[in-house]
């Protein structure tokens, strides 16, 4: 069995409100509040991923960092992927994916909508629509290597959002 945890980066500054570019944004209190909320909630599902991989954009990469930190996952250790803030196809994340050894049972992928939530649909048939900021779902893969995952053979474990909770 391997799980995939898709996590859309926590609320963040306005593109608008700053001399920033969209790739140094950073989460506001707010994205910070419901990231440490959201990771609560996957610790209480006993959903424990072992491997951490984001995108390297600031907003992204903090939203990891407070999860790995909820979690007790070392913050040195997680994975920093330009190509996840520059956009993927389906396909190019299996393959990404499929170069993991099998040690790991469960990743968590930090990004960017459309492309979490597009993946995310594009790994199960489920109608899910709505990928707001923290939005985090985990699926499941009956299957031993990572090599192995296609898209529609997930099984939905949990969809959730801050929303949900407040």
């Amino acid at each position: 069995m391997k799980n995939i945890i898709l996590v859309r980066h926590a609320k963040t500054e306005a593109l608008t409100d700053f001399d920033k570019s969209d790739f140094e944004r950073e989460l506001l209190p707010r994205g910070q509040k419901d990231s440490v909320l959201m990771a609560e909630q996957l610790k209480k599902k006993g959903i424990m991923p072992d491997l951490f991989i984001t995108s390297s954009a600031k907003r992204a990469e903090q939203t990891a960092q407070i999860y790995a930190e909820q979690l007790g996952y070392p913050e040195d250790k997680i994975m920093k992927e330009r190509f996840i803030y520059d956009g993927f196809t389906t396909a190019e994340m299996l393959r990404f994916l499929g170069q993991f050894d099998e040690q790991y049972n469960t990743i968590i992928i930090f990004g960017h909508n459309p492309d979490i939530a597009g993946f995310t649909v594009n790994l199960v048939d489920e109608d899910l629509y709505h990928f707001p900021t923290s939005c985090t779902t985990a699926l499941h893969f009956s299957i031993k290597s990572w090599k192995d995952i296609e898209p529609h053979q997930g099984g939905l474990i949990t969809y959730m959002y801050p929303k949900q909770f407040k």
